[in-house]
């Protein structure tokens, strides 16, 4: 069985000064949030690395509770 690979090319973080590969991806008005500083505040999907996604996830934990709610 062969395994499909849609995204074959590893994206970059996009957090201002950061290098590292991306783990995950979100839409700009989410990570808008944050007090995040992105290379091209232009752009629509955000690429994270690991230690970013952390701390995004730190900083709108009480967002995220609250758009569950609703």
């Amino acid at each position: 069985m062969a395994l499909a690979k849609h995204n074959t090319v590893e994206e970059v973080c996009d957090v201002l000064g950061c290098d590292k590969t991306a783990e995950r991806s979100f839409n700009i008005k989410q990570v808008s949030r944050s007090s995040l500083k992105l290379k091209n505040p232009d752009i629509r999907q955000v690429h994270l690395c690991k230690e970013h996604y952390k701390e995004f996830k730190k900083e709108t934990k009480t967002d995220r509770e609250i758009d569950q709610l609703y």
